[in-house]
């Protein structure tokens, strides 16, 4: 017997907003998988065989065991939106023909409640990721949030402590049941309100943030003094932007930062990658302190710590779009190669100081055959005031070094 699959966006939850392509694919199956909440928006009419679950195995398990010929597959919001549709789709595409439905997504319903458009806006989940939403409401004017286990207290909280209590917020509660609330304000104001406010700690939440201060803060080459500093060597402002526009990465980049000193080069790294993951690698005490520190500083929650000695260390971590190597532990060789390892076309940055490590370096690019060779030396100087004279006081001179595989 054939089975006619069909995934179905079900919207916010209240039965009345089902399409009615949604509602007949509804009526007319025999079996219906879907999570435990989503079974209050299953019309009254609808007598189903209703199976509760949301893991993409078990609903596999489901479909290939039964003996039901209509199956609809029941997805939250829009089937297209921070959906479980894509994993699903790639395990049943080939072996069943699929029907994809939408739904009306909590962004598309809160911007029509609230009377804010949403094209503009930038669009982050943070439900079991680690995105660097801080870096993405400082950015840009208009940033939406699908909430995550993160409580409303605690992202009320981390904007204020981010100096970003003046940014507005529009949070949607429990969109289109009869308990729904939607509030605005200053996320100041409302951390002043504290306990006051009964919906803290609610789930099913989503929020616009609203930043009318959006792309004031610069994080190329960010000061020196802006660091939690101590004597683990850093790399200095000027360098740091030479390299940040070599590593070239994207908003949603995976990269490496080996031997990342007091966590200055993985700070900015997070800060430029906010979709993306920066992994710091580093194995002095010390040099980890500062980079725990920082990375408090900064709330650079997509930059995660590794203790250890690259290469031993990378083996377990995802597959990396570019490396920057600060410091090696004599290890060079070994790095590039674990690294082409696991990803062939990586972009590497380098940052050397002697000409003897310049020679290794030249070396174990042309023994890798690696491409798109630059070196570029940085000779940078400081101006210091000496009585009434003003004075340069020169940098150590850098070569900056990237190549890929």
């Amino acid at each position: 017997m054939s089975k006619n699959i069909t995934i179905a966006g079900i919207g916010m939850g209240n039965p009345d907003l089902l399409t009615k392509e949604t509602r007949c694919a509804l009526i007319d199956a025999d079996l219906i998988i879907g999570a435990r909440r989503m079974r209050d928006a299953i019309p009254k009419n609808c007598h189903a065989e209703y199976k509760e679950t949301y893991d993409g195995r078990e609903i596999m398990a489901l479909v290939e065991e039964t003996d039901a010929e209509n199956i609809v597959i029941c997805m939250s919001g829009d089937s297209g939106f921070y959906s479980g549709t894509k994993g699903l789709l790639a395990m049943l595409e080939g072996k069943y023909e699929v029907n994809v439905l939408p739904g009306i997504s909590s962004i598309s319903y809160l911007s029509a409640k609230s009377g804010i458009s949403w094209q503009d806006a930038c669009i982050m989940s943070l439900h079991g990721r680690k995105d660097n939403w801080i870096q993405a409401v400082r950015s840009h004017e208009k940033t939406f949030l699908l909430m995550g286990n993160d409580s409303l207290r605690s992202i009320v909280e981390e904007l204020c402590l981010a100096e970003l209590g003046h940014c507005v917020l529009v949070i949607g509660i429990k969109l289109s049941y009869p308990d729904e609330m939607i509030l605005k304000g200053k996320a100041s104001t409302l951390l002043d309100k504290g306990d006051k406010l009964e919906c803290w700690d609610s789930g099913l939440c989503v929020l616009f943030v609203l930043n009318d201060r959006a792309g004031e803060q610069k994080c190329l080459g960010i000061p020196d003094d802006d660091f939690i500093r101590g004597q683990v060597p850093m790399t200095k402002s000027e360098v740091r932007a030479v390299t940040m526009s070599r590593l070239n990465l994207r908003e949603d980049s995976v990269v490496y930062d080996i031997g990342a000193g007091t966590g200055s080069v993985s700070i900015e790294m997070a800060l430029h990658a906010y979709r993306g993951s920066v992994y710091a690698v580093e194995c002095m005490p010390k040099a980890l302190e500062l980079i725990t520190a920082n990375k408090a500083k900064f709330m650079a929650d997509n930059l995660e710590i590794v203790e250890g000695k690259a290469p031993d260390c990378l083996e377990h971590l995802p597959d990396p779009d570019a490396v920057f190597i600060g410091g090696s532990k004599g290890e060079k060789e070994q790095i590039i190669k674990a690294v082409l390892g696991k990803n062939p076309k990586a972009h590497f940055v380098c940052n050397i100081i002697s000409l003897e490590s310049l020679s290794e370096m030249l070396s174990l690019i042309e023994k890798f055959q690696l491409k798109n060779l630059e070196i570029t030396q940085i000779s940078a100087a400081r101006g210091h005031v000496i009585g009434d004279q003003h004075l340069m006081e020169g940098l150590n001179p850098v070569f900056v070094v990237s190549f890929e595989g």
